[in-house]
């Protein structure tokens, strides 16, 4: 996918999981919406899945990677960073960690189902990766500053939870920086066989 262009792939993950809803999920449709969305700036979802018993609709952005770190929200509007920059340092404690995740700077990630579709090409493996949300807010107890430098370029903020695991990182981003390294990242290398 990746010699024919970001996003050519991109698009054609938004025809194929669209397609395999409408023909395997019995009950559900999806319709593409990335193509219109994206044009209006308004939103980051490609797909909109529709359950045709309840009506209810819900908005899916797709993500297609190759093996590596995975960009889970580009953060438009650049907030996420600069309002972690406000905190001066490390983010202690589930409760202070809870006010940052309810912040109206990561409120809009909290609305998005992200579902990123991993892909190694040499060995012609692929798998899908759900991120809950939900379940990182609630597992992460501390959120520390990682300095640049060590062949780091900018300054991140990685969120770990009670045993000292990797949940996922903030990475940086005024509204200038390149919107494809600004954003929620989870960046374990994410092997399709192992996922």
């Amino acid at each position: 996918m990746r010699p024919i262009g970001n996003k050519t792939h991109g698009d054609l993950a938004e025809i194929a999981i669209a397609e395999f809803i409408r023909q395997y999920m019995y009950d559900f449709d999806a319709v593409r919406v990335g193509k219109d969305l994206y044009r209006a700036k308004t939103h980051e979802e490609d797909i909109k899945i529709i359950n045709e018993i309840t009506k209810d609709e819900f908005p899916v952005s797709l993500k297609a990677y190759g093996v590596g770190p995975l960009q889970l929200s580009t953060d438009k509007d650049a907030k996420m960073f600069p309002r972690l920059e406000q905190e001066k340092g490390d983010i202690l404690g589930r409760e202070n960690v809870r006010k940052i995740f309810s912040d109206p700077a990561f409120s809009e990630f909290s609305n998005i189902n992200v579902l990123p579709l991993i892909y190694d090409e040499k060995k012609l493996q692929c798998n899908i990766l759900v991120f809950d949300y939900e379940r990182a807010m609630n597992n992460t107890c501390r959120i520390s500053r990682v300095a640049s430098g060590r062949r780091r370029k900018h300054v991140v903020y990685r969120f770990y939870d009670s045993e000292d695991a990797y949940v996922c990182e903030v990475r940086y981003g005024s509204a200038t920086a390149n919107a494809l390294q600004r954003g929620l990242w989870d960046a374990h290398e994410a092997r399709p066989e192992i996922l």
